[in-house]
């Protein structure tokens, strides 16, 4: 290995450290709102600060590599498979420092390892809730490759409305799951996941350089049509609709069961416990359906071949799995009401197919 080959691995170890050291500092000390979560054994309230901590990390790289040009773009690039490579060193040992202390979950160390042996770690004196950090520094370090991926295409002057409605749709994306963080409290990942490497590994690595599957293939810059335009933009906008409606409606019940959700939906129950009206009497998981619409309008809009077709290709094959898991759990937590709730709402994930 080459002096230059080190050079290069040692600067992209400090890249990845010091941005998701800097994002935990700014989470510590910008100010932030607090809320109540869902999660008994968690913490009382939350502190919440991502979309600011989103918006100071997005500018100052912007200005950084876009103005100042302190950074070249085309030696960033160059990094990219190291920069991914090391977060994923930095998740493995994280992983060991979150799991190897803890007292036993499982009778299966790798379990352990997997899946993790706390649920709720607190930092810096309580300060820090482990979930909220890892979502941040995962959905802000997608944002910074897809901030790169536009100034990398944005040089060769071309006309690229492929590139920039990839970017602008997932943007979107993102600074809207920060606008509802609290939302994110009542889902899945809060409630029932423990944190270990599935977890730390997926924040850290896989959404930051999985997620934007288009920033590892060649793309070429094209005008795309304007009906290719819409379709993409309709395809994710409904996803979105689907989505965000779901977990909205389903907060809002959590945290006022009696309320009208939009105005005007009402909350019809199974003896107050498994909400199925509104979206939710459209299939048992019309949010899945939602993401992974999303995920294909992404993959229409950037017209990159078959490659940035991996990620709603993920989310089906995730989603399948844990609409099993989830059936099984629920079957043996709300026994009858459960049998009645899949009477009532028949349909998994797709309305009317699946």
């Amino acid at each position: 290995m080459t002096n230059l080959d080190l050079n290069e691995w040692f600067f992209a170890f400090i890249h990845i450290s010091f941005i998701y050291t800097f994002i935990t500092f700014l989470h510590l000390f910008v100010p932030a709102y607090h809320v109540r979560g869902y999660v008994h054994d968690g913490p009382p309230i939350y502190r919440l600060n991502g979309l600011r901590v989103f918006f100071i990390v997005s500018f100052l790289f912007i200005i950084c590599i876009g103005y100042f040009e302190f950074i070249d773009i085309q030696y960033l690039i160059k990094l990219r498979i190291k920069h991914a490579i090391c977060a994923c060193l930095l998740g493995l040992i994280f992983t060991f420092i979150l799991v190897l202390p803890y007292k036993k979950n499982s009778s299966s160390f790798w379990l352990d390892i997997y899946l993790g042996r706390l649920k709720n770690p607190q930092w810096f004196f309580n300060r820090v809730d482990g979930k909220i950090l890892l979502y941040i520094i995962g959905g802000i370090g997608l944002e910074l490759n897809l901030i790169l991926f536009y100034f990398e295409y944005l040089q060769e002057n071309k006309p690229m409305t492929n590139i920039i409605l990839y970017v602008f749709l997932f943007s979107f994306f993102t600074i809207e799951y920060f606008y509802h963080e609290y939302v994110h409290l009542y889902t899945f990942d809060f409630i029932i996941e423990y944190v270990g490497f599935k977890l730390v590994w997926g924040c850290l690595v896989f959404y930051p350089f999985f997620y934007p599957t288009a920033i590892w293939c060649k793309i070429h810059p094209i005008r795309l049509s304007f009906n290719r335009q819409i379709f993409s933009i309709c395809i994710f906008f409904l996803g979105w609709i689907l989505s965000r409606g779901a977990n909205n409606q389903k907060y809002l019940f959590r945290t006022q069961p009696n309320a009208l959700f939009l105005g005007f939906i009402r909350p019809i129950t199974i003896n107050g416990r498994l909400l199925c009206s509104g979206w939710w009497s459209l299939s048992r998981h019309i949010n899945y359906l939602g993401d992974t619409l999303m995920a294909i309008g992404l993959s229409l809009a950037i017209h990159g071949g078959i490659f940035p077709w991996l990620y709603p290709l993920y989310y089906i094959l995730l989603f399948i799995a844990r609409e099993r898991t989830d059936y099984e759990r629920c079957k043996k937590k709300y026994g009858l009401d459960w049998n009645e709730y899949c009477r009532r709402v028949p349909y998994r994930i797709i309305p009317f197919l699946y």
